[in-house]
């Protein structure tokens, strides 16, 4: 007898990308959907698991273009077990795991490692980046064409940038003739410094040295160049300036190919609040200014910001308590963002919602060249259930990631996901 699901009642099946929005129900068989819209007949309800999803809103699972799941290396911060878990309850189907692990992700045998930890942990899938350079060193370049072959979805030296312009051109150039994707964390560290938060007078008045605009602005302006002149797929992470976003778009409009993203906290909060917040609020890029923060939302809603990503970056509690100025940069993000984003920027009328739901499915899917979850017929079932209605408050302790370095830690929001099935597994149920 088939595998099957019967999601019943959905108040929403919502797929912007193929224009579907009414309400009805879902008949999975042995992990693809089968049946759309109209309850399935008796003799196949008969045999289905039900999966009640009345008031709910359906889409297809999401995709996380850069998560850091800290394994090999730092298992007390996360691993793939853990990362993995707080991914399906965010929603998601299929996470991109940046390569600064320890030992860095740059041979064919720590993506073996990744992708074992990831079969054993379950379904969520999890696509290995590879870094650009040995050792994030921007010494040497890694061997492409191992990595290539040994299942890397991408290559990205991650927070350690590229700097070197020789090296850079010749990485880029590798990608252009093989058409990888490159991704880049768009940093100038000659002008960041010594930085802590982004450069404003409150900031240095409270004694912490600042990181500028200029840091991300100019690496931008460099990584841009050069993808155009060499016809690269670049991909630029976390944008946090208003000024990257210009650079982005008009690169866009001139036939580039490239693409950016953004993380929630960049949309929804300001250096303001890291000043008040305290270390669960830093992170490279810094939050900026709120002038920086509308104009990474107009990006979004207008798709010159094709994806939002996370950036989910877990700091054991004893490393972050120690400060803002030494503190390690970064935040959790998987299981609070639909509902962050959903809150501050639908809600409140900023942003559609079928653009939040193409920018975690379609867009990401269209940045790394790979099939979009889908609420299609015959199409694989990765599907969560959203709760659109119901508030709910963040709580660290009630979060799977190991770590709680969570800047939403209080907040009440709505859009919390209800389930994630993924093929004819549910892999969620909260």
């Amino acid at each position: 007898m088939p595998q099957r699901w019967w999601i019943r009642d959905a108040a929403r099946l919502f797929d912007p990308a193929r224009g579907l929005d009414r309400p009805g129900h879902l008949l999975i068989e042995d992990g693809r959907i089968v049946a759309l819209g109209e309850a399935p007949v008796e003799r196949l309800r008969a045999h289905a698991r039900p999966l009640a999803a009345e008031g709910l809103c359906v889409t297809p699972a999401f995709i996380d273009l850069h998560v850091h799941l800290r394994e090999p290396g730092s298992g007390e911060a996360e691993t793939v077990a853990s990362g993995t878990r707080a991914a399906l309850a965010g929603g998601y189907a299929t996470v991109y795991a940046m390569p600064n692990t320890d030992p860095t992700c740059d041979s064919p045998a720590v993506v073996a490692r990744v992708l074992e930890a990831a079969r054993a942990a379950g379904p969520c899938e999890v696509v290995p980046v590879s870094a650009l350079s040995l050792g994030l060193r921007g010494r040497e370049l890694v061997d492409f064409d191992a990595m290539r072959a040994a299942g890397v979805g991408a290559f990205s030296d991650d927070g350690a940038w590229l700097a070197d312009d020789e090296l850079a051109a010749r990485a880029f150039a590798w990608a252009a003739r093989h058409d990888q994707l490159v991704m880049q964390h768009c940093e100038d560290f000659g002008l960041t410094g010594p930085g802590v938060l982004h450069d404003t007078a409150a900031v240095r008045a409270a004694g912490l040295p600042g990181i500028p605009r200029a840091a991300e602005d100019r690496a931008v302006a460099r990584d841009l160049a050069l993808a155009e002149r060499l016809s690269t797929r670049l991909h630029v992470c976390h944008v946090s300036t208003a000024g990257a976003v210009e650079q982005l778009r008009q690169a866009r409009r001139g036939g580039a190919r490239v693409s950016g993203e953004v993380a929630p906290h960049h949309l929804l909060l300001t250096a303001e609040d890291a000043l008040a917040g305290g270390p669960d609020f830093k992170m490279k890029p810094p939050l900026r200014e709120a002038g920086d923060a509308r104009a990474l939302l107009a990006a979004l809603e207008d798709g010159t910001l094709e994806a939002l990503a996370t950036d989910h970056a877990p700091h054991a509690d004893q490393r972050k308590c120690v400060g803002l100025a030494g503190a390690p940069f970064g935040a959790i993000g998987m299981e609070t963002a639909f509902p962050s984003v959903f809150t501050h920027a639908v809600l409140a009328g900023r942003l559609s919602l079928a653009r939040l739901v193409e920018a975690l499915t379609s867009g990401p899917a269209r940045i790394t060249g790979r099939p979009a979850p889908s609420l299609a017929l015959g199409a694989q079932a990765r599907v969560v259930g959203l709760d659109l209605e119901t508030p709910r408050l963040v709580e660290r302790s009630r979060l799977r990631s190991l770590s709680h370095n969570c800047p939403f830690h209080g907040q009440e929001l709505r859009g919390w996901p209800v389930f994630t099935l993924l093929g004819d597994r549910l892999a969620f149920q909260g």
